[in-house]
């Protein structure tokens, strides 16, 4: 279990270097500008459903579910079972070992790359994206 707490704090930091903050960062420590958030979420919680992936990640509007593993984890049936289903939403759902970080990256610096016309959509719909309106 350490080396896959060792991983997600990698992960994480990453993450952060790229503008992609925790959800609620306190804004005296967002450096880098803001481009999504991701959600640690801890499996057998009182509000947690058993053999979700633990990360929600979100970067300019794209879903990610990520389930971490070191190197020797394997996902449970039930981890399978919940990725599967996010995948077949049209979502993104990955099982990310250390081994595959580079991918990973590669991954979120794809999505980043790529114009978000999901606020134009929100507009077109006669909506209001966020807190705007008072």
């Amino acid at each position: 279990m350490a080396a896959e707490k060792q991983f997600e704090t990698r992960l994480k930091n990453w993450l952060v270097s790229e503008g992609i903050y925790p959800l609620g960062e306190e804004q005296q420590k967002i450096t880098v500008p803001p481009c999504g958030y991701w959600e640690k979420r801890w499996g057998g919680g009182k509000y947690i459903k058993s053999g979700m992936p633990d990360m929600h990640i979100v970067v300019k509007g794209i879903s990610i579910e990520a389930e971490l593993k070191s190197e020797t984890g394997r996902p449970s049936d039930l981890q399978k079972q919940k990725l599967n289903q996010v995948d077949k939403s049209g979502c993104i759902a990955v099982v990310v070992f250390p081994h595959d970080f580079e991918n990973f990256k590669r991954l979120i610096l794809s999505i980043k790359s790529v114009p978000n016309h999901f606020p134009d959509l929100v507009r077109q719909a006669g909506l209001e994206n966020g807190w705007n309106k008072g």
